[in-house]
């Protein structure tokens, strides 16, 4: 089940060693779409499900399992009252096996009341419960949480790496090198923006070239763009949708005590709500990215080495240029107190230049 995290030979090992004897708490420090979280997943998998069982490991791949609790918290913060989600789980009894995992992401956020509660939990761990810690920051946590985890590092994954994976997985070698300067080094970025990202990059960067400097075309392209965003969730709104009714009709087959069947869906809905969540922003994320990429090819030098190799330089002076990367700059701030999408759209491409 690990096979899809990419490029991570040495911290994928460490994690399949530690599966028949794992330790209480784990530490997997690496940056969004080095491929962590999947490990992460893949690791509780292995832990929960017992051997050949196919639906416990996609359960738990999925965030469904019974006896797999993921921790994510909205805020900018992880609070204590997440923290005590944390340790509440930790000292209920697994469900379905001997363990149960908890995964806590962006573990980073902690602020310090939570990270203090947190540690007295890692100091008495229960005996059936195991902690994973992810994080992109691990210097940001105490250095006391740090040492009572087993800790696992994944690579930056460079931009050959990227390449060959995605030719590997069946993208043309010009696409995937397209894809690979896109992602930054990313593999799951890579493999969403040849998919469900695809429209949203190509709204954007198209975007940049159909300014006229009119308010007519201003409310067009802000409107375009605010549907690319739609666009990019609904799929996953369906297939959510779908999830849900499979999984009551799952639990109820499997005769599962209707308080049990409750719990589990309440904890789907939640842990749907936060993909949705996570996917608005990376959406949105994607498309300033895709902006202030054209500018940057347009700031470039002649013959300098450009991002969308697919597109011709826009043709805007440089100061233009830098004003719209530093308008892009802002709508990324802006995004963070979690605005109206519409009107941040609409915002940021009133201060987009005109082409000639």
């Amino acid at each position: 089940m690990f096979e899809d995290v990419v490029g991570q030979d040495r911290a994928v090992a460490m994690l399949q060693r530690a599966v028949d004897r794992p330790g209480h708490a784990y530490l997997l420090v690496g940056t969004r779409g080095s491929g962590v979280e999947l490990a992460a997943r893949c690791f509780a998998a292995a832990v929960v499900a017992p051997p050949g069982d196919d639906r416990a490991v996609d359960l738990a791949l999925r965030g469904a399992h019974a006896d797999v609790v993921e921790i994510d918290p909205p805020a900018n913060q992880i609070r204590l009252q997440d923290v005590q989600q944390v340790v509440d789980e930790a000292y209920r009894s697994p469900i379905e096996g001997e363990r149960k995992v908890i995964i806590l992401f962006d573990a980073e956020r902690l602020n310090d009341q939570a990270a203090n509660k947190l540690l007295k939990t890692l100091e008495e761990p229960p005996a059936n419960a195991i902690l994973v810690l992810v994080t992109a920051g691990a210097d940001q946590l105490l250095a006391t949480i740090r040492s009572r985890c087993q800790r696992v590092d994944f690579a930056f994954l460079g931009h050959d790496s990227v390449v060959d994976a995605l030719v590997a997985g069946g993208i043309a070698a010009e696409r995937a090198e397209l894809l690979a300067r896109l992602a930054g080094g990313q593999i799951d970025r890579a493999r969403a923006l040849d998919t469900r990202l695809a429209p949203v990059r190509d709204a954007f960067v198209d975007a940049t070239a159909r300014l006229d400097g009119t308010g007519a075309r201003v409310a067009e392209v802000s409107e375009g763009l605010q549907g690319a965003v739609k666009l990019a969730v609904a799929d996953l709104e369906a297939a959510q949708e779908a999830e849900a009714v499979a999984l009551a009709a799952d639990l109820e087959a499997a005769g599962y005590p209707e308080r049990t069947r409750r719990a589990q869906l309440r904890r789907l809905d939640d842990h749907h709500k936060r993909v949705h969540r996570h996917a608005r922003a990376e959406a949105l994320i994607e498309g300033i990215t895709a902006l202030e990429s054209a500018y940057r090819d347009a700031l470039g030098a002649p013959g300098a080495p450009a991002i969308n190799v697919d597109r011709p330089p826009l043709a805007v002076d440089a100061r233009a240029a830098a004003d719209a990367l530093d308008a892009c700059r802002a709508a990324r701030q802006a995004d963070e107190f979690n605005p109206n999408v519409g009107s941040l759209l609409l915002h940021l491409v009133s201060q987009l230049p005109a082409v000639a």
